[in-house]
This record gives C-alpha cells, structure tokens and sequence, in this order.
C-alpha cells in the first residue's frame, strides 16, 4: 500500500541540493511498517488552491488505489491574501478544497487523513504562538462534521515549543549562522522550514496523535511505545 502525502513546504521531500531543509513527509517512512511505500507529492509554496489547479493532484488521481492512503496539510499558503492565485478564504474557498480532495480520494477507494500546518517557530513572551489564522480551526471544523480524522499539528507543534523554548526549538528550523552549510554560505534565518531534527520530531508527534484515534491509516505506523527486538549477535564485528 502507498501513502501519499499532499502539501507545502513544510512537508516537501527535498533533494540534496537543498540540505539541510526536510519535510516532514521526508522522514515519515522511518515511522511506516514494512510494505507501506511513501510517495511525498508536497511542493514549495503551494496552497489547497494552487495544488489543484496546476493539476499536482490530478498525478495522484491518476494512480491512487483502493487500499492506499492520502495525508493532507495545507494552510500555510492559503492565507496569502496577496496572491490570489494561492489565497483562500478558511470557512468558503478552503474547506470546499479540503472537500474535493475528501471526495475525490473517497471516490478512488483510498482514504484520507488531514493534518493541520505545523506551527512556525515564532514566540511572544516564552509561548509559541499561532500565525496560521481561522485555517487550523477551519479545517478541525470541516472534519468535524464530515466525519474525518484530523491530526492538529498546529496545537501540538505549538505545545512542544513551548515546552521546550524558543532557543532549543531553533534546532528544528533553517536557522544557522553563515558557512555552517555549503548550500547556504549566508546562512539562514529561517523560522518556517525544518531540518532533518525538526522533521522527526514532527512526524513522532503526528504518528503518536495517530495511534490514538481509530482511523485504519494507524496500521500503517510502528507503534512508538515498543521497543524494537534486535538480534545483537548477528550484529557483531
């Protein structure tokens, strides 16, 4: 079975000419039991509209089974107002796009799972705060009543910052002074976009928040509770 992943950047899989930068989609496959593929269709600045209409979803359309899974996390770009080719409104134009990729996956026998937008890393006095607007609520609510699972990243990326404070939860962002990287002589400054830390503590937490609830996409997952059996004498040198 095939779990696809549509989104932004914050869950893009990134090459290596963009490292250090991972989306979480790019590490959820260290979570994923034997024989559950990942295909991370996210892309960089991509909104519920956008995704739609440079017919990105439509690839997935077009070979998505029954049987497979599809995660949604959409929001960050949505709420550029300025781009009308990105933006919508969270109650109108958004939840009819979190609709469509509802009904539209549904109508392929697959299933769908949503996923709020993961906080960006921004503090007002010690307390990690939400940027994202009306759109994690308006997706919560969506889900709400059309009976979907939907896994609040934003709360919970919000609740672990603040846990762990702003200066440790630097190490999950694109932030570092010049010449740490090759890719990024400058440096960067970056408070949105992960690193490979940060896309792990991501997915541990949607995987945690998804072997909670009932939905079926939770077989996919290893059970984080478990410690793995290893063979440590067929490991020695």
């Amino acid at each position: 079975m095939t779990i696809y992943m549509i989104g932004d950047s914050t869950m893009k899989f990134n090459n290596f000419l963009r490292y250090p930068q991972t989306g979480w989609g790019q590490t959820l496959d260290l979570f994923t039991k034997p024989g559950v593929l990942i295909e991370d269709h996210a892309e960089n600045g991509r909104s519920t509209k956008s995704f739609i209409d440079e017919k990105r979803f439509d690839v997935i359309l077009n070979k998505i089974k029954p049987g497979d899974y599809l995660i949604c996390q959409f929001g960050h770009n949505d709420e550029k107002i300025q781009d009308p080719l990105r933006y919508t409104e969270p109650y109108s134009s958004y939840q009819q796009n979190l609709k469509y990729y509802a009904d539209m996956t549904k109508k392929h026998g697959a299933h769908i799972v949503f996923a709020t937008s993961i906080t960006r890393h921004k503090f007002i006095d010690g307390v990690c705060v939400n940027t994202h607007g009306d759109y994690p609520q308006a997706m919560i609510d969506f889900c709400n009543k059309e009976g979907y699972t939907c896994i609040d990243l934003n709360k919970l990326t919000m609740d672990l910052y603040t846990k762990l404070g702003e200066e440790k939860t630097k190490k999950f962002h694109m932030i570092f002074p010049p010449n740490t990287y090759k890719n990024y002589p400058e440096g960067k400054d970056d408070h949105s976009h992960l690193v490979y830390e940060g896309a792990l503590a991501i997915c541990e937490l949607f995987v945690n928040a998804i072997n909670k609830t009932n939905d079926k996409i939770k077989e996919c997952f290893i059970d984080l509770q478990q410690k793995e059996e290893i063979d440590w004498h067929m490991l020695k040198d």
